[in-house]
């Protein structure tokens, strides 16, 4: 998915230039409920989707980098990360621009802010161990970068897992560990 094709589905000019033109049409767009695919299993709109955003009235539009790091990301990690696991993954935060990743009380460094994390769950492949487990052991296996898989809080039910493509350096550390 390309800038281009993403301003095809939302009925604005193809340009490949991502402005205030473009964001606008996302916003109809996503208020339409139009569902605006990345890869065959992840959306734009789960991506951007955040009832903290919606409930404080916060403009969670992404930039042209931010959407970059969006696409690049989904791509390259979270698409295959979803293969691995062979069941849907329900993503409960993506991309958080910086008054909702204050109001919610993110890491001021987070990956959230670039477009590169995101955070979600696998019930049909299992508990977020299992799942953090399993694709740490597949991406070392097939060569998959990235930069952090972790567990977070695993004793509660309401666990997830954080799932980091790279820092806004562009550093893969490959970290996988537990928080909580």
């Amino acid at each position: 998915m390309t800038i281009k094709e993403i301003q095809t589905a939302i009925g604005t000019t193809p340009d490949g230039i991502w402005g205030n033109q473009s964001i606008h049409a996302l916003r109809v767009a996503l208020s339409k409920g139009v569902v605006i695919p990345i890869t065959a299993n992840i959306t734009l709109n789960e991506l951007l989707a955040s009832q903290t955003a919606t409930r404080y009235n916060i403009d969670n539009m992404p930039n042209a980098q931010v959407l970059a790091n969006l696409i690049e990301s989904a791509v390259n990690l979270w698409q295959p990360a979803r293969d691995i696991l062979g069941h849907p993954i329900f993503i409960t935060s993506g991309y958080r621009c910086p008054t909702l990743n204050r109001r919610i009380g993110g890491a001021k460094n987070s990956a959230h802010l670039h477009g590169y994390a995101i955070d979600f769950s696998c019930p049909a492949f299992g508990n977020t161990r299992a799942v953090v487990k399993h694709l740490a052991d597949e991406f070392k296996k097939r060569g998959i970068k990235f930069d952090q898989c972790i567990l977070e809080y695993p004793q509660s039910p309401n666990s997830w897992v954080h799932l980091g493509y790279k820092r806004s350096d562009g550093v893969q550390r490959g970290q996988v560990f537990r928080i909580g």
